[in-house]
């Protein structure tokens, strides 16, 4: 656009069509270009393509040596810098050279620990470990630890944790508080989301190009994060050990998810997460109890936190009755287990009649949604029964049930009963039956110790195979190891 313009000797167009320009591309960089512009000779020649290169590959090397005095996001009592300062000092450092084209976007700030970093799109963690400063002994020395995986990477695996890993944890938890209620703290708790990450690589790792060596990255800096943030975030704390002791569990790590549940229990029983909302406390008591019991029940120990210091939640408007009468049944199962830890000695039948009862009075008692909706026999073309439930905590809580019964009958101290459910092969056959009709994720993963439970007591060969190929299924879809259980079986039937 032009306009006229009046002088002594007549009239003369200036051309305005610079500055429009200028105006258009916003005040930010109109501003940048006003000032290359002054810094760059006049007579420069235009900036080709190798040139260009050049002045991006320098700023990437000046971003990666000084991102911290120039491009990270401070967190806590730390200055802000905005995106417009941010872009104007970067240019200044180049346009004495050459005039900067492209500038690295900023994310927006954040008031929680991560800090990005747009050099090479990774998020560091501000953590404080318990060791002093050897000059200022009440002062704890900072340290910044980068995630191991980029931004792209770390989006995915929390992707995959919210639509996928996190369900492992809420099989009796129909207000879902590991996804739903607790995505907040996903933001605020860098612990949380680096145990999330940890726990949903075991998944990513079957159908993608992750290792299992990386899922043992993301564990150790979850476990770095977690031990430099000890007084910060407890709500976080507390899910991102309960989802470490599922990782374990998962990877089949005997010796040291036996050392992360103890860690669990201490933050469940400690007095300082008496504040913490009652469902996230109730939700991560219910997945710490199921690996308790199954750590406990192999290698011959009562369960870390005594099952009569359990608590056992009233149906309500925030419980649900499937959930709460559902662990009612894990509670007898875990009783059982602690009673056939002691030595055959101290044995006690009295004791092992009476959860005997227990469990039958449970299954007699069952409300409506947790009694199966559909139940089918077995016919030539399956070797189990078909038995539907309409929420997994039906499913979880009929597991129990009848795991409990095969460990009670398998003692020979239960006196003889006439019925049918008397019979070990009965409640083996119905187990692997309810962990095949229900075979969504969030059941799978804890149907693991049951199914193994129940297949030492198949007779028929068909039944045998069956079961093997369904927990090799669970550890395709799931990526829980299984290998280990199948060739115990394997070894067990003579296969081996």
């Amino acid at each position: 656009m032009a306009r006229m313009s009046a002088g002594n000797t007549g009239q003369s167009f200036v051309n305005e069509t610079e500055e429009i320009e200028r105006e258009y591309n916003g005040p930010d960089e109109a501003l940048v270009q006003h000032e290359s512009s002054q810094d760059t000779p006049s007579d420069s020649t235009p900036e080709t393509e190798g040139n260009r290169q050049s002045v991006i590959e320098e700023h990437h090397t000046r971003t990666s040596r000084d991102h911290n005095d120039h491009h990270t996001v401070p967190v806590g009592n730390s200055l802000l810098q905005s995106g417009s300062e941010l872009r104007i000092s970067a240019c200044r450092r180049t346009s004495s050279s050459q005039s900067l084209q492209y500038l690295h976007p900023q994310p927006p700030p954040i008031p929680n620990p991560p800090i990005y970093t747009p050099g090479n799109n990774t998020s560091v963690v501000t953590v404080q470990f318990q060791r002093r400063h050897e000059n200022f002994p009440n002062i704890l020395p900072e340290e910044v630890i980068s995630w191991p995986v980029n931004d792209h990477v770390k989006a995915r695996l929390l992707s995959a944790y919210f639509q996928g890993a996190s369900r492992w944890c809420e099989v009796t938890d129909s207000s879902k508080s590991f996804s739903t209620l607790s995505s907040h703290l996903m933001i605020e708790s860098p612990a949380f989301s680096a145990a999330a990450a940890a726990l949903a690589s075991i998944m990513v790792t079957k159908r993608d190009e992750f290792s299992v060596l990386l899922a043992d990255e993301l564990c150790v800096f979850a476990r770095k994060t977690l031990r430099g943030l000890e007084s910060e975030h407890r709500e976080g704390r507390l899910l991102a050990t309960t989802l470490l002791c599922m990782y374990c569990s998962a990877l089949g790590k005997a010796v040291e998810g036996r050392s992360t549940l103890r860690e669990c229990a201490e933050l469940l029983q400690a007095h300082s997460l008496r504040n913490a909302p009652y469902r996230v406390l109730a939700a991560c008591f219910w997945v710490f109890a199921r690996q308790d019991i199954w750590a406990s029940y192999l290698s011959g120990q009562p369960t870390i936190i005594p099952t009569e210091n359990w608590e056992l939640a009233q149906p309500g408007p925030d419980v649900p009755i499937q959930d709460s009468y559902s662990n009612l049944a894990i509670w007898i199962a875990a009783r059982i287990v602690n009673e056939l830890s002691k030595q055959p000695a101290h044995i006690n039948s009295i004791t092992l009649q009476g959860l005997w009862a227990e469990l039958q009075t449970w299954v007699i008692e069952r409300p409506l949604s947790v009694r199966c909706v559909m139940e089918i026999e077995s016919s030539g073309d399956s070797a189990f029964p078909t038995i539907l439930f309409s929420n997994p905590s039906a499913a979880c809580g009929n597991l129990y049930y009848h795991t409990g019964c095969i460990l009670l009958l398998t003692t020979g101290l239960i006196p003889h009963q006439s019925s049918a459910m008397a019979s070990p092969i009965c409640h083996a056959r119905r187990i692997v039956g309810i962990s095949i009709t229900n075979n969504d994720h969030t059941n799978l993963v804890n149907n693991i110790h049951p199914l193994c439970v129940a297949a030492r007591q198949l007779p028929a060969a068909v039944e045998k195979i069956a079961i093997l190929k369904h927990l090799r299924e669970i550890e395709d879809c799931t990526g829980w190891k299984t290998e280990k259980y199948i060739l115990e079986l394997e070894k067990l039937w003579g296969l081996r």
